[in-house]
């Protein structure tokens, strides 16, 4: 716990990302290749930098 509170790093990106890809895979239930949904998070990915 003194750790946390010292530094000024946290898990917070890795969190968003882990969420936005749980996302993906509740809408993207019907996928039939592992290809086809990895692709689609690089793509949520790379549209989502190109954006801001």
């Amino acid at each position: 716990m003194k750790n946390t509170l010292n530094t000024n790093y946290n898990n917070g990106k890795v969190e968003g990302i882990n969420n936005k890809i749980k996302v993906i895979k509740r809408i993207s239930y019907g996928y039939r290749s592992f290809d086809n949904f990895r692709l689609r998070i690089f793509y949520v990915f790379t549209i989502k930098k190109y954006m801001v």
